[in-house]
Formats: C-alpha cells, structure tokens, sequence
C-alpha cells in the first residue's frame, strides 16, 4: 500500500519551532527557549529524512545518493543565496548593520559556518546572520547519514549500533567539556557535539519504521498520558537547570528522548486535543515557509533595531518584524521555491 506523501503535524512542529526561535530573538530570550527550538528542527529533520530513506528503501531497495544531495541542494540553495543577497544590500543601502567578509559568506553558503565563526580571526557577517551556524550543522549530518544509513540497515542490529552512536556522542561532550575545557556555547554549535539532536529523530524513524516504536509507546489514552507527561516533566527540568555542565553535556540527550514520544503521537495521533492545533491551516503555512522564516527573521529583527523601530516598543518590534518575516517568506516560497518543486519531484525516484 502507497504511504501518504505528507506526514501530519510536521508543519505544525516546524511552526512551534519557528516561534520559539522568533520569540527568543525578538526580546524575550528570558523566558522563551529559543536554542529549543532549534533543537525541535534538527530532531524533525533527523526524523523526516529518515522516514523518507525508509520509503525509499522499502520501494528500491537502495538510496539514490546523487538523487538525495541534488535535492538538498536544490531545496536549500535558492532561499540562501537569496537571503545572503538581500542582507549585503540592506548593508550596502545603511538599513542594516554588519560587515561584508567574502571568507565569512563562502563559509554561510558551502556550511562550514559553525567552525568557521569559533576559530576564525575576524568572522564579520551581517547583524542576524549568526544563526546559519545550525545549517552547518544539518548539513554535515546529511553528507555522512545516508552512508550510515547503509551501513546500519544491512545489519541485523541497526537500532543497537545507533544507540551506540547516540551514547558516543554525549560522552565525547563529557571529554571535550572536563578534559579539553570546551566552553558551552561552543559545545552548542559544534556539528560534532550537536548531532546526536538530529539522531534522535533518525532513531524514531527507524523505530516506527521496524514496527518497535507503536510497541514502546502504545496507542491506548493512559500509556500515551503518561508518556506525554513524562516528557513535558523532563523538558521543563531541562530548562530549568542552568548549570553549564548539565546543559553542555546530558541535556541533548535528555531532550532528544523526552521529544521522542512527542513527535510519535504527534504523527500517529493527530486528531488527539493537544495535537489537533498542530494541523490548523495558519499553523500548517508558517511551517511550510519556516525555513525562510527562520534564515531571515533575525536580519529584519536586527535591522529594524538598527533603524529606529525599536523606540516604537517591544510588541511594535514583534508585529512589524513578524509581519515581514512572514511576506518576506511567503513571497520567496512562491516565487523562487515553488518553481523548483516539480525537479525536486523528478528527483525523488531512482
């Protein structure tokens, strides 16, 4: 039987993610967990490309590897280079701060950005632009997955060795933090130390897809009950405790387990209350622009601070920041993504 092309909530999830992520930079970092929200993209990229894999996988028998890097490139190239653009002539026109650096911008745009920013002398970008260090991170995840992905699945024991990996690198954060003295931000947005977030998702992929994961978690009322509230408990825990330490080192891990059954029922039980705001039509389209959103949210946030806007208040800031974030990406999906759609499509068959 054809399995359905949209998985339901992933929109929605990318929604909540975007607004953490907005929020967070808008002002109110204090009490919203923007790095959360980051976290909640990379679990949903690990576990939708890893749904995909499975599909193909099942259908081919193989991964199309050349197939699977055209579409990333295909997918994520034009909204960057376009938003690159856009950002050097708000600089170039005075509406934004920053500075132009030609190493700075080839490391945005070939993803090498995270390293490039902790090691470099003089990482200038534009105001905003900081945050293309998570696409770094995705990025190099997906040069090594699909081999790995391989690799596993013609094993008898792909979840086991995955399980392994995800315990490697949280202990390899425990070495970089006590023995190599690795600060946390560096820990945040270091690809090696970060990738077990995406890992997560790959592991309930391959759980749902191996049949494990209705078993562990269960489809009746009470088992999903106290499943969701286990899960809300030790994300709450997670943002509470501010120690460096624990936030370098088991709060990843924490948090890529806690969001495990979140993720689970939010795709198996969509229609459940708490899930059902998820699948709304407004929601649905801000995560299906989220992407732009999120590469150029922070750019117009910074250049209306640098105009002046900020004076007209907080919740000014907010609406009018929201609000071209929003057409900025309605606008770009329409007119440079969509076009691309019908060669991602030839693309995703062998």
């Amino acid at each position: 039987m054809a399995k359905p092309p949209y998985i339901p909530s992933l929109d929605g999830l990318r929604a909540v993610s975007i607004a953490l992520v907005f929020l967070s930079h808008v002002g109110f970092g204090h009490v919203v967990p923007g790095g959360f929200g980051v976290t909640i993209f990379f679990f949903l990229s690990g576990y939708l490309i890893t749904t995909l894999m499975t599909r193909e996988w099942d259908q081919h028998g193989s991964i199309a590897m050349g197939a699977f890097y055209l579409r990333r490139i295909v997918r994520l190239s034009p909204p960057i280079l376009f938003v690159l653009l856009v950002s050097a002539l708000l600089v170039w026109a005075g509406w934004a701060e920053g500075r132009l650096d030609i190493q700075t911008i080839s490391s945005q745009i070939f993803f090498y950005y995270n390293y490039f920013s902790l090691y470099a002398s003089d990482p200038a970008t534009v105001n905003g632009l900081g945050i293309l260090w998570s696409l770094a991170v995705e990025e190099h995840f997906y040069l090594i997955w699909p081999t790995l992905f391989i690799l596993l699945v013609n094993t008898r024991f792909e979840i086991r060795y995955l399980l392994v990996l995800l315990l490697a690198v949280v202990v390899w954060r425990a070495i970089r933090v006590f023995g190599l003295g690795t600060d946390e931000w560096t820990i945040y947005i270091s690809t090696d130390t970060r990738l077990d977030s995406l890992l997560y998702g790959c592991l309930l992929a391959m759980l749902t897809w191996r049949g494990h994961a209705d078993l562990l978690f269960g489809p009746s009322l009470p088992v999903r009950m106290a499943w969701l509230g286990g899960a809300v408990v030790v994300l709450l825990v997670c943002l509470s405790i501010r120690d460096e330490t624990f936030r370098s080192i088991p709060r990843y891990s924490l948090q890529g387990l806690a969001l495990m059954p979140i993720f689970h029922y939010a795709v198996t039980q969509p229609s459940d209350l708490w899930f059902r705001p998820l699948n709304w039509a407004p929601l649905r389209k801000i995560g299906q622009w989220s992407f732009t959103i999120y590469l150029i949210h922070y750019v117009i946030i910074e250049a209306l601070i640098y105009s002046g806007f900020a004076a007209l208040g907080d919740w000014a800031l907010v609406v009018i920041s929201a609000a071209l974030s929003a057409a900025f990406a309605a606008a770009t999906y329409r007119w440079l993504e969509k076009p691309f759609h019908p060669l991602r499509r030839r693309l995703t068959g062998h």
